[in-house]
């Protein structure tokens, strides 16, 4: 606003340096007509002033003091022009036709335009002043004052088209907001709309954009599509910072295509950078497809809190099946608090219909935080419904790269993984921390998965619906802490398969857990193992045998199990069933300096196999011995 002030200075000079001020009998009262170097301008209040005036030249210029009455803030630079020059009608808006004398007033935007110069208001309709001002193509466009005008966010042609609704910058343009103006979007009745449609717009970017929806006025009870900025199909290089969506009956941020624009790119150079998405009904961000995207910062919040429609989380990546998907984005520094269901979700099943071509779901996430989310969970990895259309053998290309996450006080379980297919891209995660999980206090047998801080599930009707292994997965580093007085994780890691199932492909590198139910006996609990691990590249944790024990579930997987060395006796360890422990390994030393032994038994029809050696169903494992036994192959621990 300062450069267009130096301007006007500069345009009008001083009455020293331009002359006497003449007072023209030909216009209204309070019209001043000021020389500069031979010229003239016409100085007015307001719009109504400046289209009652009788006889302004062609190239005249006139200032108007405000919009709608001096010192509003609509203030302006004109050119007057013939109507045979003036290309179209003027819209009465940016440009205006001067009643008295035929000509039209054309607004001067090389500065830009402020959306006070177009007269929009608190409260009102301003739905056609904004695309008017867009219409113009400004490279600038200014957005100021403590105002909240409204937008019409319906498509006129719904239900035939449903997102051509709202408002869409141009091309090439910049969006300059000055953090107390905002967006309203009008109360709509459809389940579908939006407010910022930036559906083939490229090289756009926004600061301090805010808009808020109509969740409190909304009059419709269907659909989950409100959206606040639509980054759809034709969408690139489009920047938004610091940007501000509420509210919304759908998503705050909307990244994908548009079906009635299929033939149009997928968005590419996408980038939202210290976002805000509060209290929207749906999610606070959904990407469904983008190229190059690249979520830098913010706080994805409060989702589902005032009214929820499912996934209900802060961010959720999620194609869908059309032709062309795939998705390509890096999340940095982001931050989930407070969502309904969850913070974190990662969906890349959709992509095996047959419409795909090479599907691919590559995500890169550094240094991730959730607070307070779920209770479907913290960061959560999963295919949809199995039965809908989802192929569980063509592989998804690409792959989860996660370096750093916390996750604290999740509602209940902080990390899962949910139908996670074997064709599921790879997941590789180091460094997930996770803080009291289950802060809802669940209770009871029935639903271990729920208490705990990481979990697979493979229940019965997934098996049914054709899964029966996992996606691969390496976890590097993770930790799952619980700082209460009274733990409410049950355990670390629980991993289950129904009958018929196994978890395999999974890896876990140097785990570590504090304080959880089952007394710290390690980091994993799992039934049934086909090619899983837990391994140390350090020094194991250790625990002390000091009476029998019998393994199972996983119980004590990798960590070291030391006979101390007062001990006299001989203490008994019965191993799991090697058929379900394929990969798991577990390892004993013998600290005793009496005479003390540690019995290794095999259980039912499993056979103990040293090297060079015949099997046998039980080892003793003498003083000062370390032996490391692990499930090679159904029916023998190797030694």
């Amino acid at each position: 606003m300062e450069n267009k002030r130096m301007s006007r200075r500069a345009l009008l000079g001083t009455a020293t340096s331009a002359g006497a001020m003449l007072v023209a009998g030909s216009v209204l009262g309070q019209t001043q007509v000021q020389a500069t170097g031979g010229e003239q301008v016409i100085v007015v209040d307001d719009i109504t002033a400046m289209k009652s005036l009788s006889s302004p030249e062609d190239g005249q210029l006139v200032r108007t003091r405000g919009y709608f009455a001096s010192g509003d803030g609509g203030g302006a630079w004109y050119f007057i022009t013939s109507t045979a020059s003036y290309t179209g009608s003027p819209d009465g808006y940016v440009d205006h036709g001067l009643i008295a004398s035929g000509k039209v007033a054309v607004l001067e935007i090389s500065q830009g335009i402020d959306m006070l110069q177009v007269g929009v208001q608190t409260g009102v309709d301003c739905t056609a002043r904004v695309r008017a001002a867009y219409a113009k193509g400004a490279k600038n466009y200014f957005y100021t004052g403590d105002i909240a005008p409204v937008i019409d966010c319906d498509d006129p042609a719904y239900p035939t088209t449903k997102f051509n609704g709202g408002i869409r910058p141009p091309s090439d343009s910049t969006h300059w907001f000055d953090g107390r103006f905002r967006f309203q979007a009008k109360a709509s009745p459809y389940g579908e709309h939006v407010l910022f449609n930036l559906q083939g717009c490229e090289h756009v970017t926004m600061w301090r954009p805010w808009v808020i929806g109509d969740i409190g006025t909304h009059t419709g009870t269907g659909g989950e599509w409100g959206f606040g900025f639509y980054i759809a199909s034709g969408s690139k290089h489009v920047a938004i910072h610091n940007g501000t969506a509420e509210r919304f009956w759908g998503d705050g941020y909307y990244i994908g295509v548009y079906p009635h624009n299929s033939a149009l790119p997928i968005p590419e150079h996408i980038l939202l950078q210290d976002c805000i998405a509060d209290s929207n009904r749906r999610q606070g961000l959904s990407i469904v497809t983008v190229q190059s995207g690249r979520i830098v910062g913010g706080d994805y919040r409060n989702t589902g809190k005032i009214v929820l429609t499912n996934p209900g989380y802060g961010i959720d990546i999620e194609p869908n099946s059309q032709l062309g998907n795939k998705i390509d984005v890096s999340l940095i520094d982001v931050k989930t608090s407070n969502n309904g269901r969850g913070g974190l979700q990662l969906v890349p099943g959709f992509l095996t219909a047959s419409s795909t071509v090479n599907p691919l779901f590559d995500v890169y996430i550094a240094n991730y935080r959730s607070e307070s989310d779920g209770p479907v969970g913290g960061l959560r990895f999963a295919f949809p419904g199995l039965s809908g259309g989802v192929n569980l053998t063509k592989k998804i290309r690409g792959s989860i790269v996660i370096e750093k996450a916390t996750i604290v006080r999740p509602a209940r379980k902080a990390v899962e993984w949910a139908r996670w297919g074997p064709n599921a891209p790879e997941v590789i995660a180091t460094d997930v921390a996770v803080h009291d999980p289950n802060e809802a206090g669940v209770a009871g047998s029935s639903y271990p998965q729920e208490r705990s801080a990481f979990s697979i599930d493979i229940v019965a009707s997934h098996v049914t619906s054709g899964q029966v292994r996992i996606g691969k997965i390496t976890l590097i580093r993770p930790r799952a802490i619980d700082t209460r007085s009274t733990p409410q994780m049950l355990v670390p890691f629980w991993a289950n398969a129904a009958s018929g199932a196994s978890i395999n492909g999974l890896h876990i590198i140097d785990p570590y857990s504090e304080n959880d139910l089952e007394g710290d006996r390690g980091f994993l609990r799992l039934n049934v193992s086909d090619d899983s691990r837990l391994t140390y590249t350090g020094p194991r944790p250790r625990y002390v045998l000091n009476n029998n024990l019998t393994l199972s579930g996983g119980l004590f997987a990798g960590i070291e199990l030391m006979l101390p060395s007062a001990e006299t006796g001989t203490k008994d360890v019965q191993l799991p069933d090697s058929a379900v422990s394929i990969g798991l390994e577990y390892a004993f030393a013998n600290a005793s300096q009496s005479g003390g032994k540690i019995r290794l038994l095999a259980s039912g029809s499993d056979i103990l196999q040293l090297p060079g050696a015949a099997g046998a169903t039980s080892l003793l494992i003498e003083p000062g011995t370390v032996c490391k036994v692990r499930a090679l192959l159904p029916g023998v621990w190797s030694i």
